[in-house]
């Protein structure tokens, strides 16, 4: 656990020296932090009154380029494909300069991601894992929010059974990526916890009717058009696929048709939802229902990228969390270096495939949380016999 994070720690300073030699004197390479551009961009022309014009694809990347003239000769655009909350919680980025706003808005967010680690997780040999996780520092270096999402998903399930509003507020913000946040009010729902289903709906709603109160109800009709730009470039597989790690990527790679693709992600969705009712409507370990819900979160949608992985980092806390606690099964501790090496597979293994197999991968690891349940409960009645 310490020397395996230091090589990979070594691998990343290899990469940053590379990547500074060839910029040297070229200007059609990307530039580090990239996916930044469209949300400090937004921000900026919501300060100007101009919020609507966040989902113009053309006003936004004349801003685009202003603030990163090497995007200027890079291939495709950077939309802006969130709602209009999610635009209000990045709105003060605009008062920082890109480079500023870059670092507090990454940074932040990576010591918060961190953090939440460590609480769940409290034993120190934890650390070096966290915080070299491939998962978070790839985020950072395509200036993704995946880390973001992560904590806020971490944290919320860190508060439910102390601070359940505290909880509801935070899972209620997750909602600036609605795609992913679509299992935890089933969650709620079926423990019963009615005051963080209560607190989520209303920061949700909440922020929402003060986004478009601010920047007027143009933002929604918007945002709603502009979710047809993700939709079309996954299905005209326009989208890199080999870091689309879904279901219904996998089945167009394999050349099946749109029809079938969605078909085979709306039965993954419902099994990702059966999973949550099964480890969320009955007693069970704690932890093993957030990794369950963490993992299931992650096989609803069929528009998600290989940023979004950040949230194995939070599936591999939570079991191990309760693994340190109850042991471990045969193969499970491999299996997590498995998932904790995984973001990095779309870059580095699907592109030269291609075969998508990381949806494979997250459904393998619900199984067997799953069965780690199902075993708990078996166990369950002979430890209360033997007790009595």
């Amino acid at each position: 656990m310490r020397l395996y994070p230091l090589v990979v720690l070594g691998c990343y300073v290899l990469f940053a020296v590379l990547y500074l030699v060839r910029l040297t004197g070229r200007s059609d390479m990307n530039p580090f932090v990239m996916d930044f551009l469209p949300s400090w961009s937004a921000a900026t022309l919501a300060l100007h009154g101009h919020a609507a014009d966040a989902y113009n694809v053309h006003a936004l990347s004349l801003i685009e380029i202003a603030a990163q003239p090497r995007f200027a000769t890079a291939n495709g655009i950077l939309p802006w494909l969130y709602p209009p909350n999610t635009l209000l919680l990045v709105l003060p980025l605009a008062l920082l300069p890109y480079t500023a706003a870059a670092v507090l808005w990454l940074g932040g967010a990576y010591v918060l991601f961190v953090r939440m680690i460590r609480t769940i997780v409290a034993e120190r040999q934890a650390m070096l894992p966290a915080l070299f996780f491939p998962g978070a520092i790839f985020v950072v270096s395509v200036g993704q929010n995946g880390l973001l999402t992560a904590a806020l998903a971490g944290y919320g399930l860190i508060a439910l059974r102390r601070h359940p509003v505290v909880a509801g507020v935070c899972l209620g913000l997750l909602c600036m990526k609605p795609q992913l946040a679509l299992l935890f009010p089933l969650a709620l729902l079926c423990s019963r916890s009615w005051r963080a289903l209560a607190a989520l709906v209303l920061t949700a709603a909440s922020t929402l009717a003060l986004a478009l109160l601010v920047f007027g109800t143009g933002t929604l009709s918007a945002f709603l058009h502009n979710t047809g730009i993700a939709t079309h470039s996954i299905e005209s597989a326009h989208a890199t696929l080999a870091r689309v790690p879904t279901i219904f990527a996998l089945a167009t790679l394999l050349h099946a048709p749109a029809w079938l693709a969605y078909a085979g992600q709306g039965a993954c969705a419902l099994a990702a939802a059966a999973a949550v009712g099964y480890a969320w409507g009955r007693e069970c370990s704690y932890s093993l229902r957030a990794a369950t819900l963490i993992c299931a979160s992650l096989l609803v949608s069929p528009y998600l990228y290989d940023y979004d992985l950040a949230w194995y980092g939070v599936l591999i806390a939570w079991y191990c969390r309760h693994a340190l606690n109850e042991g471990w099964g045969r193969g499970e501790r491999e299996w997590l270096v498995v998932l904790w090496v995984a973001p990095l597979s779309g870059m580095l293994i699907i592109a030269c495939g291609p075969f998508q197999f990381m949806p494979l991968i997250s459904l393998a690891t619900l199984w067997m949380l799953l069965r780690r349940i199902a075993r708990e409960r078996r166990a369950a009645p002979v430890l209360r016999r033997s007790g009595e």
